[in-house]
């Protein structure tokens, strides 16, 4: 792997310093390289811009420090993260309600039952996201940077990020220059790693973190844009609801006319017997009543009848009517015809079943059609 190149992607990286009063290094990521390294937010804020992407915090061995535990190996995988971070807090030399812990990301072909956990006091998390805050980044990613290291089988692995030189072996992750440490790396092997491979390893983790302590009631809390976003999707989703509502009572109301156009339609048509020159469905009841009344019959004696035949020949679209009248007996007759006698009979049954009586005398035209002459009364 040639340069500082690793993988698409802009960032910003901040490596905490282990002692007091040094200042931290902040790396700014454009498409996966490292395009700006400088000491103090200042610098940044003014040659390099914002964090364009994600924000990370490294936080030095001294402060965040990673356990290892080992379980069963049948144990399953939720209930041996839960059982490793619990240990880890029953192992720590403080207090465990001070204590934050996360378990790390097992890698391929980790060894079975070993697991590991990364432990950060509780306060001093909190103050790394204020001092975050502080100087204008509210981190994604808090980041132990001896989870960057891999735990060898044997020996140790030794890497110089920044300022830092960092040791992990099994079941240790520290600075090269602790006293102890010294004491400890006496005639042990060590694999190297040089300064480009633990760079690649800390800007993978800007998009692959193996652990992130910016989680649980540490998470970061969403900026108010998504919140804004969500309303706005959610406004547009009630009025593509409110504008189908209207469409589906447009095509309702279309619909009601289209019906009520074909049902003054088959008024006037019924109505051409009697009335040839109708061609106004409004006007055939006040023409009718005129009929009537110059006849000196009740409106209702033909009205009733007609409207109750009428509903009768709808759902019976094989019954014609060819004649309509009002006889002198104030009766309404009518003529009747259709292919099949079953079909008339229908329209009579339902005339009856309205509440009309019915006389009727069935004949048969030359074509073969049944033709029924029928007085309907009140």
């Amino acid at each position: 792997m040639g340069g500082n190149r690793v993988s698409a992607g802009n960032g910003l990286i901040v490596l905490l310093p282990p002692e007091t009063g040094v200042a931290p290094l902040w790396w700014k990521l454009v498409d996966g390289h490292i395009v700006s390294r400088s000491e103090g937010a200042a610098r940044v804020g003014s040659e390099a811009g914002g964090p364009d992407g994600p924000a990370m915090i490294a936080v030095p061995p001294g402060v965040a420090t990673i356990r290892r535990i080992e379980l069963d190996p049948a144990m399953p995988a939720a209930q041996a993260r839960a059982v490793a971070i619990r240990r880890a807090l029953e192992m720590a030399m403080t207090d465990a309600d001070n204590l934050y812990a996360v378990a790390l990301e097992r890698p391929e072909g980790a060894e079975e039952g070993v697991h590991h956990v990364a432990l950060i006091a509780r306060s001093d998390l909190a103050h790394i996201i204020a001092w975050g805050r502080h100087h204008g980044i509210d981190a994604d990613i808090i980041l132990p940077i001896g989870a960057l290291l891999p735990e060898p089988e044997e020996g140790f692995i030794r890497a110089d990020i920044g300022d830092m030189a960092l040791i992990r072996g099994q079941g240790v992750v520290a600075q090269a220059d602790e006293p102890w440490v010294q004491a400890m790396l006496a005639g042990a092997s060590f694999e190297i790693w040089p300064e480009e491979k633990a760079e690649a390893a800390l800007v993978r983790a800007l998009s692959h973190p193996p652990v992130n302590l910016r989680s649980g009631a540490f998470a970061r809390t969403r900026k108010s844009g998504v919140d804004a976003s969500f309303w706005k999707r959610l406004a547009l989703g009630l009025g593509l609801v409110l504008l189908a509502s209207l469409l589906i009572s447009v095509v309702l109301i279309v619909k009601y006319e289209w019906s009520a156009a074909r049902l003054d339609a088959g008024t006037v048509e019924m109505a051409k017997p009697l009335l040839p020159s109708t061609t106004d469905a409004q006007a055939v009841a006040g023409e009718i009543d005129h009929m009537l009344a110059d006849k000196g019959a009740g409106a209702y004696v033909f009205t009733g009848p007609l409207a109750g035949l009428m509903t009768a020949m709808q759902p019976v679209p094989g019954v014609s009517l060819n004649t309509l009248s009002l006889n002198e007996d104030g009766l309404l007759h009518a003529t009747l015809a259709s292919a099949r006698a079953e079909d008339i009979n229908s329209v009579l049954l339902a005339v009856q079943g309205a509440g009309y009586r019915i006389t009727a005398t069935s004949s048969t035209d030359p074509g073969g059609r049944v033709v029924a002459e029928i007085t309907v009364k009140p």
